[in-house]
């Protein structure tokens, strides 16, 4: 009980990044409960395959849900953990400034355009992409794009948190299955989303309603481009892998 305790303030305090943290713990270790390989070097691949990695011609050739079951796919203990301390040390921050639902759509966006782009980078190569990086990324150029809209004073941006959290998340470009180009389509996606979230809030700070509309129009005109890109590069139906 008393561990419950310590941990309510915590949810309270960031119950969206909570929630996403804990799907992508219980999302790492119910696969490998359920799937041995998981603990394998030599079957990795295959695990991470049929578990929803993405890899381009698989995507491309039908099987675009990879675009977004990758996003809560990681690699390793080491992988999945420099991840969430990253998305726990930004999302906290940004989560307290902007309605939920834009949260949650820059989050999801930002990890879907990161797939994209790692896909059309490596559309003509087999590999193996997963990983939060893309949507983290998007969280953090987010809350830069809202410090720029708002005119943040240096002294109030949370300079120490955007570091730790750029560290930990390009770091993870050193390992194997992890796309630098994720890194920078999800980054350019959330800084884009984040930019005109944050101009609507500021334009019509009293006027929720407005606003609200405004949020919900990007987020649907973002999805319907992501649509029109992966229809752009869409390949024929029944690729193998192996």
């Amino acid at each position: 009980m008393s561990i419950l305790k310590n941990v309510q303030p915590i949810y309270n305090q960031a119950k969206i990044t909570s929630i996403l943290i804990l799907i992508n713990i219980a999302c790492f270790f119910i696969s490998r409960l359920l799937d041995e390989r998981g603990f394998s070097t030599f079957s990795q691949n295959r695990f991470l395959i049929d578990w929803g990695a993405d890899i381009a011609q698989l995507t491309f050739s039908g099987q675009y849900w990879r675009l977004f079951t990758n996003i809560f796919m990681h690699v390793s203990l080491t992988h999945l953990a420099m991840n969430m301390l990253a998305l726990w040390s930004i999302g906290t921050i940004l989560e307290r400034l902007i309605p939920p639902l834009a949260f949650i759509g820059i989050y999801l966006l930002s990890g879907l355009f990161g797939s994209l782009a790692s896909d059309v980078a490596t559309i003509n190569y087999n590999v193996i992409s997963c990983g939060a990086s893309g949507a983290i990324l998007g969280i953090i150029t987010a809350l830069l794009a809202y410090c720029l809209i708002n005119r943040t004073d240096l002294q109030e941006m949370p300079i120490k948190s955007i570091v730790v959290s750029l560290l930990l998340t390009f770091g993870l470009g050193l390992l194997p299955s992890i796309d630098n180009m994720a890194h920078i389509g999800g980054a350019i996606t959330g800084f884009i989303l984040g930019g005109l979230i944050s101009f609507c809030l500021e334009k019509f700070r009293n006027q929720k309603q407005i606003c609200t509309i405004l949020i919900i129009t990007i987020l649907i005109v973002s999805s319907l481009l992501l649509y029109w890109g992966y229809q752009h590069f869409q390949l024929i139906s029944g690729y193998q892998y192996y």
